[in-house]
């Protein structure tokens, strides 16, 4: 009985040590619910964080009436295939954390005793996990988090391509009516120099000139048709709707007021808030506990405990211990490899800081300089082209000028009105990066 009881105080700690496995998985608070909190937390939007579904419906966005600016948003952060692919890293990342956590099993050997041969058995476990876990542990649950930030960004990202892909739509389906009221005035000049010229008044090389204007007048008309289709099936992509309804009605959207901020302030913003630049700053700190990991790894110690069937006392057992002498081999390279790693993450997390500040001043100028272009179409050039294109018309009824004037008056305001959607989409598009680039939504008013 004290043979058996020796046997049981040597086996205990092994068996406790297996029973540990179980409640040694690390858990991480960088999950799905995470990125849908701080996606919403900075653009107003939530994703949809839930797995397997293929296609549904946000709360509150009906798509039979059309859909707005913000329901595409809505509906792009809740279906898209692309994001709904992204957030499955996550699921990798907590993999790869919960076998960063788990320790190995012990390795039990045994010598049968057949023969002369005695019976043995070694029961063997590597210690060196137990002062390399903290350091492997730590990296990967700062992996966690790193990929966390970046689906925070891919979010930031998907809205930005939304908003872009939704002005665009929009100035197409405006711009395809106005080109087709222009290709209709141009077939009248044709009508007009074809009636001219059957009354001498043109030659024939002039109505020439007319009737290839109305054509091109067409085919501008009917080009912009066809980029608006495709653009249509950007957007029902985008949104994850190509599969489920082919057709599609957007509502213009009104553009916001804005209070921008000075280009400094945007900056500071930008580099406190932008999800890359945390995750940057993330693959720095990974850097550090990677290179502990691996000078860890120098010391390699393996406990073992080994037992004879007989000895010169019957049955024997005792411990023992197997280190590998770090005289040739002290993972030169595994540490060399971690420095240098360590210096790339820093390199690159000050080129992610000059990108940042790079694209804050790009959309920063951008916004600027679209928002004047539009306020002086808006607010001088279309008017001009209202109010002469109304005493053109009035002008011509009194009989001062010919049809052919009148028309040049009315061909003037469409092309007005096209500068005008044309303006409009890029103040959207640089509104849309310039919201990216500071890492969220500005304040509106």
């Amino acid at each position: 009985m004290p043979r058996i009881r020796s046997i049981y105080s040597l086996l205990l700690p092994w068996a406790i040590i297996v029973m540990m496995i179980p409640g040694c998985i690390p858990r991480s608070a960088f999950n799905e619910e995470y990125v849908s909190g701080r996606v919403q937390e900075r653009s107003g939007y939530k994703i949809n964080s839930l797995p397997g579904e293929s296609y549904s419906l946000p709360t509150g966005v009906v798509i039979e009436d059309g859909i707005t600016m913000d329901e595409a948003i809505m509906l792009s952060l809740w279906n898209n295939p692309r994001f709904k692919a992204d957030l499955s890293a996550l699921g990798f990342a907590r993999a790869d954390l919960i076998d960063a956590g788990m320790l190995p099993n012990p390795v039990f050997s045994f010598l049968f005793p057949l023969g002369p041969k005695q019976m043995e058995f070694t029961l063997s476990y590597y210690a060196g996990v137990l002062w390399q876990r903290p350091s492997r542990v730590s990296a990967a649950k700062l992996n966690v988090e790193k990929i966390a930030e970046n689906l925070v960004s891919n979010g930031l990202v998907t809205i930005r391509d939304v908003m872009i892909n939704y002005a665009e739509l929009e100035k197409l389906a405006e711009q395809a009516g106005i080109l087709k009221e222009a290709s209709e005035i141009s077939n009248e000049f044709a009508f007009i120099a074809a009636s001219r010229r059957e009354a001498g008044d043109i030659s024939e090389l002039e109505e020439t000139a007319f009737q290839l204007d109305a054509s091109q007048a067409k085919e501008a008309y009917l080009n912009a048709v066809k980029l608006k289709e495709l653009q249509k099936t950007l957007l029902l992509t985008n949104i994850g709707l190509i599969t489920e309804n082919s057709e599609l009605y957007i509502t213009p959207e009104p553009l916001p007021a804005v209070n921008i901020s000075e280009f400094d302030t945007l900056v500071k913003r930008a580099l406190a808030f932008r999800p890359d630049i945390r995750a940057a700053e993330i693959e720095v700190e990974m850097a550090g506990k990677k290179l502990g990991w691996e000078q860890s790894k120098i010391l390699n110690l393996t406990a073992m405990l080994d037992a004879n069937a007989q000895g010169s006392q019957g049955f024997e057992m005792g411990p023992g211990v197997a280190l590998e002498l770090p005289i040739f081999n002290t993972n030169q390279g595994g540490r060399s490899r971690a420095r240098t790693g360590m210096i790339l993450a820093a390199d690159n997390y000050i080129m992610i800081q000059q990108q940042v500040t790079g694209e804050v001043r790009d959309a920063w100028y951008t916004y600027i300089a679209s928002k004047e272009t539009y306020q002086m179409i808006s607010e001088h050039i279309i008017p001009a082209a209202e109010v002469a294109a109304v005493s053109g018309e009035s002008v011509f009824n009194s009989g001062e000028i010919s049809y052919l004037e009148y028309l040049n008056f009315r061909s003037q305001l469409l092309n007005a009105k096209l500068r005008l959607s044309a303006a409009r989409k890029e103040l959207w598009r640089s509104l849309a990066k310039l919201y990216y680039a500071v890492g969220g939504k500005l304040n509106l008013q």
